[in-house]
C-alpha cells in the first residue's frame, strides 16, 4: 500500500462552483446543495425578519451537516499543519449571506453606489478566501477545528 498524500483529491467544489451553487446553479454534490440551502435561508431571513430565530435554527442544522460531510470526505491533514479559525460550514454560511446581500442589492439599489461596491468586494474577498481554503484542505495543508 502506497502513501497517496501527495495526490490532491478534489472533494470540495471550486470557488466558482460554490458561487454558482449559492445561486441555485450546478448543484454538484451534497456540499453545493447544502450551500444553496443556506443561501435560500438567508433570502428568507431577509424577507421575514420575524422568523429569524426559526431560520437561524435551520441554518445551524445545515452548517452542522456541512461540517459532518467535510469531516468524512476530506483527507486527513498532514501532521503539524495549522488549524483554520472556523468550521467549513460557518465559512460557507458567511459566503451565502454575502452572496444573498450582493445579489439583492444588485436588484434594488444604484449599481454605482458605495454600498453596492462594498457588498460585491466583500463577496469577492470571501470567494478568494474559500478558494485558498479548499485547496489547502484538499491537499491536507490545513486542518478544520475538529482535527
Amino acid at each position: 500500500m502506497g502513501d497517496n498524500r501527495g495526490a490532491v483529491r478534489e472533494v470540495l467544489p471550486s470557488k466558482d462552483q460554490l458561487l454558482a451553487a449559492l445561486r441555485g446553479h450546478y448543484l454538484l454534490g451534497p456540499l453545493c446543495a447544502q450551500a444553496f440551502g443556506l443561501a435560500e435561508l438567508h433570502r428568507q431571513r431577509r424577507g421575514h425578519p420575524e422568523r429569524a430565530a426559526e431560520i437561524d435554527y435551520y441554518r445551524g442544522e445545515l452548517i452542522d451537516e456541512i461540517d459532518e460531510w467535510a469531516r468524512l470526505a476530506l483527507p486527513d491533514p498532514r501532521p503539524g499543519v495549522r488549524t483554520v479559525a472556523e468550521p467549513l460550514g460557518v465559512t460557507i454560511d458567511r459566503m451565502a449571506a454575502a452572496s444573498d446581500l450582493a445579489f439583492h442589492l444588485l436588484m434594488t439599489i444604484d449599481p454605482g453606489s458605495d454600498e453596492m461596491h462594498a457588498a460585491w468586494t466583500h463577496l469577492a474577498e470571501l470567494e478568494i478566501a474559500y478558494g485558498e481554503l479548499s485547496t489547502a484542505l484538499s491537499a491536507g495543508y490545513r486542518a478544520l477545528p475538529w482535527n
